[in-house]
């Protein structure tokens, strides 16, 4: 069997669990590249390469292309998930090799260099927070965020920043709520609302915690997001699955960034009765959008578990309603991630809080069972 006959598709991410429990939900055959290679992920995938780090939680480009050649032939169909908002160099690299099923750098530039990004929503009229150069305003609560950052733990409440890897935005209040939707480049189609949460650490404030949805906003903002998502779609070029961050707060409404890559949405979102998101994902960068996706799935909750203490994970049996597991033997620092638990409910925050109790529950039994904590 030749390498490119051996796989249907190949997903890259820092973690690509997801893209890969998609996949399987698609009936495709994913070849997995990620930074974890964990047991969920090699149990999904019809195959699984654990890639090299770079500098941080980064990968190794030369590592990645090396193992996408060695396994993947030039036809086989990439998508990306986390790990390339800061890389449209990489991007505009991979898109050169092979078959890129997502949104091409032209279109992560546009949208994931901040500057330019507020230029083109002030251009739109789409609401968003104000950016300032050096220094806030007296009396302007902001925030400084690295450019292209990902999982809320580089944002810091500041007064100032300085240098090109980071910015400083206006700090607002309220909800904070995601919108997934489909795009093809000239419309978008939305999929649903979901609300997500922080899981604060003492040097990351606003390290992200999870999502739970669907969720349901007023009627006509709800009209009023998906008409400026669909604007903002035209404006760049957007293809497939992607997210847009919102501060929801009474009857206004402020568009905070857009992640154009499939996401932690997936687990939120992707089961009955909607159709596999990969698929509609694949169809909408083909330029096929579905007429409509007026059906919303059963309440779930994601929510990411970080290591309180560190410790070795010991040979204990995880519960059927966790994800990314971990493999026995794998050491924990304190606020490393250690793995996904899920939950449904009849709403949004039921299921919200069956994850919250999971994870209480789930630390618990590990840390003792896994090694000593310090």
């Amino acid at each position: 069997m030749q390498p490119e006959e051996a796989f249907d598709i190949a997903v890259v991410g820092l973690s690509a669990r997801a893209l890969v429990t998609a996949a399987r939900r698609a009936g495709l055959r994913a070849l997995a590249l990620d930074l974890f290679a964990d047991a969920d992920t090699e149990r999904l995938a019809a195959g699984s390469v654990r890639l090299a780090s770079g500098r941080g939680l980064t990968i190794a480009a030369d590592d990645l292309f090396a193992q996408l050649d060695q396994h993947i032939g030039p036809n086989t169909p990439v998508v990306l998930s986390s790990g390339f908002e800061h890389r449209p160099r990489l991007v505009e690299r991979l898109a050169g090799r092979f078959p890129l099923m997502g949104s091409d750098a032209r279109t992560l530039r546009r949208l994931k260099q901040p500057r330019a990004f507020a230029a083109l929503l002030g251009e739109l009229g789409i609401p968003h927070p104000r950016l300032f150069e050096e220094e806030a305003p007296p009396g302007v609560p902001a925030l400084a965020k690295r450019i292209g950052g990902a999982g809320g733990q580089h944002i810091r409440p500041a007064r100032r920043v300085r240098g090109r890897k980071r910015y400083l935005q206006e700090r607002l209040e309220g909800r904070a709520v995601s919108a997934l939707f489909l795009g093809d480049g000239r419309s978008a189609r939305l999929i649903g609302f979901s609300e997500q949460w922080c899981d604060p650490a003492p040097h990351a404030p606003f390290r992200y915690g999870g999502a739970a949805g669907p969720i349901r906003l007023d009627a006509a903002m709800e009209h009023a997001i998906a008409d400026a998502i669909g604007r903002l779609t035209r404006a760049t070029g957007l293809v497939g699955l992607a997210s847009a961050d919102l501060m929801v707060n009474g009857a206004n409404w402020h568009l905070i960034e857009v992640n154009p890559r499939p996401g932690a949405s997936l687990d939120v979102f992707d089961h009955p009765p909607l159709p596999p998101l990969l698929r509609l994902h694949l169809d909408a960068c083909a330029g096929r959008l579905p007429p409509t996706l007026d059906i919303a799935p059963s309440p779930r909750a994601a929510g990411l578990l970080y290591a309180p203490a560190a410790f070795t994970l010991g040979d204990v049996p995880l519960p059927e309603w966790v994800a990314d597991r971990p493999r026995p033997g794998t050491p924990f620092s304190p606020g490393d991630p250690v793995c996904t638990v899920l939950a449904d409910g009849e709403s949004a925050a039921q299921a919200r809080a069956a994850v919250h109790e999971r994870a209480h529950r789930l630390i618990g039994q590990l840390v003792p069972a896994g090694g000593t904590a310090t």
